[in-house]
């Protein structure tokens, strides 16, 4: 990764558009981060806190995002296309035009509740029945 991206890994910071894919950013805190665009395909964001962070548009296919910490992001058109969402918490979201596709998440502890328009969201069939199932009482 470039240093002067390093020095831009903090809380609010402006990564719009930037190429962070295959960097380690496992437990960076990057709270209202605006990563509109941001290329994180590949990234390890295990553990990190992307509470209210804007994802619009971002791709983060076959990235890490175990334990990851997503509360209230905007994830409009984000594509999560084989990425490792177990453990990541996904609540009160913006999940409209996100694609799932081949993403690895446990079902039973995904945490999207207030999370707006996640039916409007790409999800692999049968995991798409299984939340139907978990979030439509």
């Amino acid at each position: 990764m470039d240093e002067s991206l390093v020095e831009k890994i903090k809380p609010s910071a402006d990564l719009r558009g930037d190429d962070l894919s295959d960097a380690d950013l496992s437990g960076a805190t990057l709270v209202q981060a605006d990563m509109l665009n941001c290329d994180l395909s590949g990234a390890n964001l295990s553990g990190a806190d992307l509470n209210g962070a804007d994802l619009t548009d971002a791709d983060l296919s076959n990235a890490n995002l175990t334990g990851a910490n997503l509360t209230r992001a905007r994830l409009r058109g984000t594509l999560f296309s084989g990425a490792d969402l177990t453990g990541a918490v996904l609540a009160q979201t913006d999940l409209e035009g996100a694609d799932f596709s081949g993403a690895k998440l446990d079902v039973e502890k995904l945490d999207i509740s207030g999370a707006r328009a996640w039916q409007q969201a790409r999800w692999d069939p049968l995991v798409f029945e299984a939340l139907k199932v978990k979030f439509e009482k």
